[in-house]
């Protein structure tokens, strides 16, 4: 793979990863590379093993479309497992050092 079908591939799981979190329920993260990262990593994997469909730049679409809508899935769970909470209030000590 050629640097130009890397970052093609990158920029089309970005797209993609945005474009399934808009479509699910799933809230997209404020960290902007995490909508490409779990659909990068599975386009990689379909590419390797299931590459199927009409090729663009290099890439199978219907495999990237496919494996891009699993890899938001498979990130969407995670997240919801994780339970992902902002702190409301700070904490209200302060914390003294430990003296042995």
């Amino acid at each position: 793979m050629d640097i130009g079908s890397f970052l093609f591939m990158l920029a089309f799981a970005y797209g993609l990863g945005v474009f399934w979190y808009d479509l699910l329920p799933g809230q997209l993260s404020s960290r902007t590379w995490r909508a490409a990262a779990y659909p990068f990593a599975l386009m990689a994997f379909g590419e390797a093993f299931v590459p199927w469909g009409p090729t663009f730049g290099g890439i199978h679409v219907i495999t990237a479309l496919v494996a891009a809508l699993i890899g938001v899935v498979i990130d969407w769970i995670i997240q919801t497992a994780r339970h992902p909470a902002a702190v409301s209030t700070p904490e209200s000590f302060v914390a003294t050092p430990v003296r042995p």
